[in-house]
Parts: structure tokens; C-alpha cells; sequence
């Protein structure tokens, strides 16, 4: 654990189109960066394997809209005004493995601190990693700073 337990938490929920989808998010200080580690189950069931972008976003809230989508997500977490996928939100692509997704990585982009009240977004599957765009926001959770 790290000095003084301090880190940043996020409770990841689905959206209408993802209601069994659910998770944890962990930002934690580690040397001159983050280490953050993220477990998600509830993935849907495109294929067996499938690639999910996750990001850290702008925004107020995981408050769901009328048609069953996150309301108040902005942009990704790009505050030096880098091209994609060099924003400071940017994060590795979650490898599900018949919906469950597991990964823990150090970065450099941003301070746990830097992120505290900002979102984790889960978008949909695609189907090529190296696409630009990405699907619909279908995971969010709202990254809150946590003291044990």
C-alpha cells in the first residue's frame, strides 16, 4: 500500500445497455506517476475475447439520461492538448475474457491527485485497436480520492 494509504477510487456501473456491467478502479502514487489497476466483470458478450478502451474523462457525473446514456461526459482527460492516444486520460485497452477484465499498469500521464473527481469510461467492444474512434460509453465511474 502506499505512504499514508491515500489513492483514488472509482465504482464502475453499466449503462442501459450494459446493467450487469460493474467495477473497481484504483489510482494509486507510485514514484513519479500513478499505478492504476482496474477489475470490471459484466462485460458484454460480444465474443468470447474482445478489446474495451477505457479512459479517463471530463465530466460532472455517471448520471444516467432518459435513452439509458451517461449524461455529463466530456472529453478525455487531455489538459497539454495532445493528439489521441497521447491524452494524459488515455489508458490501455481492457482484454475481456468472457466478460470479466483484469489489468494493473504505472503511468506517467497524470498524478492520482490530477484526476480526483474526473471519470473512468468504459466504451464498447471494437473491433480493431488501432480504430480512432470509439462506441458507446457503456461503463462510468466517478474517481473519488479514498483515506483508509
Amino acid at each position: 500500500m502506499v505512504e499514508d494509504s491515500v489513492f483514488s477510487i472509482a465504482n464502475i456501473t453499466g449503462d442501459i445497455s450494459s446493467p450487469n456491467l460493474k467495477g473497481i478502479a484504483y489510482f494509486k502514487p507510485f514514484k513519479d506517476g500513478t499505478m492504476v489497476e482496474v477489475e470490471v466483470s459484466g462485460l458484454p458478450g460480444y465474443k468470447n475475447y474482445a478489446l474495451f478502451p477505457i479512459h479517463v474523462h471530463d465530466g460532472k457525473d455517471c448520471d444516467v439520461s432518459k435513452d439509458g446514456t451517461f449524461n455529463n461526459v466530456l472529453g478525455h482527460y487531455n489538459p497539454t492538448d495532445e493528439q489521441h492516444p497521447y491524452h494524459a486520460g488515455d489508458m490501455p485497452i481492457l482484454f475481456s475474457n468472457n466478460g470479466y477484465a483484469y489489468m494493473k499498469f504505472y503511468t506517467t500521464r497524470f498524478k492520482a491527485y490530477e484526476v480526483e473527481n474526473k471519470l473512468v469510461i468504459i466504451h464498447e467492444a471494437i473491433n480493431d485497436e488501432n480504430e480512432k474512434t470509439f462506441g458507446r460509453k457503456i461503463g462510468c465511474g466517478v474517481i473519488k480520492k479514498y483515506k483508509i
